[in-house]
């Protein structure tokens, strides 16, 4: 029988060896096998036996380091057949008994020849008829759930006094099997998630128990593995040796990658079973990205204008987006890519977000930054811009006139005092303007009524009449100016109906008229009431003109047309010496170019050589540049030094694109030109 006890122990040490739980263990495992123990070296108590004692029959327990262990002993009084005192045990649901061993067995008077006392151990289907001499007794059971050794009278009666029975057990090791796993019961939404999931403080939690009680919780997430509470000792006198009861973590999805996540809670028993519950969940914590596009500033001739809203996200997908529009409510589209029709004169602006369908633990799904799209709406305007100037205007002039002074009290100073007098009426000669409009014949036909045959008759007639011309604008989009001369522009702002526009401002830009187009602010001007305004121009070179207006929240920017400013250039002779020169004789010109924005390669200039009214062009002079001043050189033909003739010289600037000043002459200096030159010196 020793050997059947050392076998048992061994098995059920295989199933109960403490401590960390491998990874990937199966869902369920094979059924496991686990120790409680009765008295012994290991525990001080019954542990889950109970005992059943009679008249004549007692139980006894002392399972101190001295004591005897579990007893059943018979005491000195007769009982009838049939009495039996116990010490049984009766496994819970789910366990089953499948080997005991008993390290010590001491027997008297039981199953002994002359003895009317039995006793021994049972279990339902065996049992096992004890005697002396048999100190250690051990056996496998056919998993059954009840066990118990008892005393009892085998014969019609029994006296106590003559056989003292006993059946003493030191202590007792019942080899438990278990075929079932922990029970997990999820206490938190993230086991089981179907839907996508997000962000940090998921809890992983759940509830366990067992019959013969859960020694290791734990759960792997991914490949990572969190490790729960553990018994370090469990209580081997009871069936249910191990207390933990639950499992509670939480964790960071942002630590694992996108797309399915595993997850699985795992709980182990006292025989050794694993319970490892899988499920699959889906992260996404890839950012949310909103992009607007559309117009910024639009006329309401075009209609209604539409911003598009687009979103994208990660693998959970965009589940819509929210707009709101001129700080209406949000409305929201289930949609990935959206539309938002805007009219209406003004500036408007689209404020929209995009989420995507991965929640955080508080059931939120993540959204991208808000974006906002500015959009104005205006009214078309029209610019317009001339130079204006009075035609026909009225011809005044000064004329006398004849004009009576009323008679009137005056205050004159007779005798270094002051005394009021009176002045008579008088009549006196003044100047005055007078002023009438211009007049022109027109021809004119007229309806009369002549008498023809008694009868009257109307007929055509043409006839010349004045009429009066009164003075009226006129605009053109040319002025010629003199050089250093300003001027003024006058435009026009409206709306496209027609509508005159008070009160804006108006910006006036000019440019070099050298192809450049270089416009910079010259000046500004309101609108008044009739939308007419006026600016004034400083001096400058030819110029293009133009005019903008840069709108408000419900009109629509405009710029007028271009105008032009003709500016002759100055051209200025400074010098020609000598002024008398013999014939064969050389002459210096300097002259200059006043005014500035002389081209990178230089303006052009003539020289004219006349006598009289009759002249040649002598050549042209390039790359006139820095400060406009040149010099040339003319000299003379051979002549009779007995004639005198005098010639005079002229600058003229030639038309360039690059210079933005029309053509312009200097004034004329002369020289006098005769006598034979004057003779060399020799060097020595």
């Amino acid at each position: 029988m020793r050997s059947l006890a050392g076998r048992t122990i061994a098995v059920a040490l295989a199933f109960c060896v403490a401590g960390g739980i491998p990874a990937g263990s199966p869902a369920i495992a094979s059924a496991g096998t686990f120790e409680v123990d009765a008295c012994g070296p290991y525990t001080t108590t019954s542990g889950v036996f109970q005992h059943a004692a009679v008249f004549g029959i007692g139980t006894y327990v002392d399972c101190s380091a001295t004591g005897v262990g579990l007893q059943v002993s018979a005491g000195p009084n007769t009982v009838p057949a049939g009495t039996a005192a116990r010490w049984y045990t009766e496994t819970p649901a789910g366990l089953t008994l499948v080997a005991v061993t008993i390290p010590t067995v001491y027997s008297y008077y039981l199953n002994f020849g002359g003895s009317p006392w039995g006793g021994g151990f049972w279990w339902p289907g065996g049992g096992y008829n004890t005697r002396e001499g048999v100190y250690g007794w051990g056996t496998f059971l056919p998993s059954v759930s009840f066990f118990e050794f008892q005393v009892v009278c085998g014969s019609s009666t029994c006296d106590g006094a003559a056989y003292r029975a006993t059946l003493t057990v030191s202590s007792i090791h019942l080899f438990v099997q278990e075929t079932s796993v922990p029970s997990i019961v999820p206490t938190s939404p993230l086991y089981g998630e179907t839907g996508w999931i997000r962000g940090n403080g998921w809890p992983v939690s759940f509830q366990t128990d067992d019959p013969s009680g859960v020694c290791h919780v734990q759960a792997t997430v991914g490949s990572t593995v969190f490790q729960g509470d553990t018994t370090l000792d469990p209580n081997h006198t009871v069936w249910h040796q191990c207390s933990v009861t639950s499992f509670n973590q939480t964790i960071n999805t942002t630590d694992y990658p996108d797309g399915p996540l595993t997850i699985g809670l795992e709980a182990y028993n006292a025989a050794g079973n694993w319970a490892t519950p899988w499920s699959t969940v889906h992260v996404d914590n890839s950012p949310v990205v909103l992009n607007l596009s559309g117009p910024t500033d639009v006329p309401s001739t075009a209609g209604t204008q539409y911003i598009t809203a687009s979103a994208t996200a990660g693998p959970s997908g965009v589940s819509g987006i929210g707009c709101t529009l001129d700080g209406a409510p949000y409305q929201w589209y289930p949609e990935s890519t959206v539309q938002i029709p805007v009219s209406g004169l003004g500036v408007h602006q689209l404020t929209c977000y995009g989420a995507n369908n991965a929640k955080d633990p508080s059931g939120n799904v993540a959204t991208s930054q808000p974006q906002t799209w500015t959009l104005r709406i205006g009214e078309p305007t029209v610019m317009g811009i001339a130079f204006t100037r009075i035609a026909d205007a009225l011809r005044c002039r000064k004329v006398p006139e004849r004009v009576t002074v009323p008679a009137r009290w005056v205050t004159v100073r007779r005798r270094h005092k002051l005394v009021k007098v009176r002045e008579p009426a008088h009549v006196k000669t003044v100047k005055v303007i007078r002023c009438h409009p211009r007049t022109t014949r027109k021809k004119v036909t007229v309806w009369r009524t002549v008498t023809h045959n008694g009868k009257p008759v109307r007929v055509k007639h043409t006839e010349w009449v004045r009429v009066v011309v009164p003075p009226h604008l006129v605009a053109s989009t040319t002025r010629r100016l003199r050089h250093g001369q300003g001027a003024t522009v006058d435009g026009w702002l409206g709306t496209a109906n027609g509508t005159a526009l008070a009160g804006q401002p108006v910006t006036v830009y000019s440019a070099p008229d050298n192809g450049q187009n270089e416009f910079v602010p010259v000046a500004s001007a309101i609108t008044g009431a009739d939308g007419g305004w006026s600016a004034s121009i400083g001096a400058g070179p030819s110029r293009l003109v133009e005019a903008v207006y840069g709108g408000s929240p419900i009109l629509e920017p405009s710029m007028s047309g271009s105008v032009r400013l003709i500016v002759p250039a100055r051209v200025e002779l400074i010098s020609a010496s000598p002024r008398r020169v013999a014939w064969g004789g050389t002459v210096r010109i300097v002259g200059r170019l006043d005014g500035g924005y002389l081209p990178p390669g230089g303006a052009l200039v003539r020289l004219r050589i006349g006598t009289g009214s009759a002249y040649t062009t002598y050549g042209v002079q390039e790359h006139v540049g820095g400060n406009g001043r040149f010099t040339t050189t003319y000299t003379f033909g051979a002549g009779l030094p007995s004639v005198y003739q005098s010639f005079w010289f002229q600058l003229a600037s030639l038309p360039m694109g690059s210079y933005p000043y029309a053509p312009a002459s200097s004034g004329r200096r002369y020289v006098l030109v005769g006598g034979h030159p004057a003779p060399t010196r020799s060097r020595r």
